[in-house]
């Protein structure tokens, strides 16, 4: 299954309404406006099985449900207002698991200043979780695309823990909100998207929305989470191979205009975002990879690495670290 060709032709059935600002594909929300008021939308559908949220903690899994939702906003430069869900909950221990998921639900809402409405229940053999998130604009709408010449990209936080969580069902990762760091960096900023598919997958879709951009990145200035350089080094797989799977971090991916770099580090706290590459108008578009600043630059390979399309777990894996073995050896 091609995922973007399937969203295509089902949306090719519908009218767009005329309020809708953004393009297919072009922001990690929907952007819209009701009278003079611009507002973003979005909602996502998480299990276990298939986006690897684990309930060991129940009280995390809450919080990363809430986070992973509303980094979309974050992503399209939009501060949280008001937030729905459906909540589907676990047939056994359903009393015990409402509460510790009700308790993360409330805490990552309270942090984000974002107000439950309201939503649906229902009960099943094992966890589901809707989330829908409304938000509001005090700057302009940032979308994936972008008419710049060239932009610094900075990654926040670290990554490949989402890529963990889902290879290692007894790792729990937990994800950060980005609406503070966003706020103050928003004025500085030419394209926002989240890493909701990993990093790699986030980057590809960045080419596809940008047909006319080269992307380079330095693996070796991306941030490794820490729990995953720990795997890394007891197992022996090469850390660049986490940033190749679909498990995501939710962290943000954002395009820094050039003259606004020096005031955009300025905004940030300490370690808060990183340079790892660059988006330039080019002749060659595409993604491309250097294992560090000093060596060349290698083309990504035109491959779709999606657990839901191998056999089995492993053969994901062997797919991963064949690539990245291509790519970084």
């Amino acid at each position: 299954m091609d995922e973007f060709k399937a969203i295509r032709a089902m949306a090719a059935a519908f009218e767009r309404s005329p309020a809708q600002h953004n393009a297919l594909f072009e922001s990690d929300a929907e952007i819209f406006s009701i009278g003079a008021t611009r507002l973003a939308i979005t909602t996502d559908e998480f299990c276990e099985e298939e986006d690897g949220f684990r309930s060991t903690n129940i009280e995390k899994l809450g919080w990363n449900l809430v986070a992973a939702t509303l980094n979309d906003l974050a992503a399209a430069g939009a501060d949280p207002a008001f937030f729905l869900q459906v909540l589907g909950l676990p047939e056994r221990d359903f009393e015990h698991f409402a509460s510790e998921l009700t308790r993360g639900i409330n805490s990552a809402l309270k942090a984000s200043g974002c107000y439950l409405l309201g939503g649906d229940t229902s009960c099943g053999e094992h966890w589901r979780y809707v989330g829908t998130a409304i938000g509001t604009f005090s700057n302009e709408p940032l979308l994936r695309s972008t008419d710049a010449e060239r932009l610094i990209l900075y990654a926040t936080g670290s990554f490949g823990d989402g890529n963990l969580s889902a290879l290692n069902p007894a790792y729990q990762a937990k994800f950060e909100l980005h609406h503070d760091f966003m706020r103050r960096v928003r004025p500085f900023l030419g394209l926002g998207m989240d890493s909701s598919d990993g990093l790699r997958n986030t980057l590809a879709t960045l080419c596809m929305v940008n047909p006319s951009a080269k992307i380079t990145v330095n693996a070796d200035a991306v941030p490794v989470h820490p729990d995953v350089a720990a795997f890394c080094h007891s197992t022996g797989m090469p850390q660049q191979g986490f940033f190749f799977g679909s498990g995501g971090e939710y962290e943000l991916i954002v395009g820094v205009y050039p003259d606004q770099r020096e005031a955009f580090e300025k905004a940030c706290q300490s370690c808060e975002a990183t340079c790892i590459g660059s988006l330039e108008k080019s002749e060659q578009p595409g993604l491309f990879w250097q294992k560090t600043a000093e060596s060349p630059a290698k083309p990504d390979i035109p491959l779709q690495i999606d657990p839901r399309f191998h056999k089995d777990r492993q053969a994901y894996v062997d797919e991963i670290l064949k690539v990245t073995q291509s790519i970084f050896s």
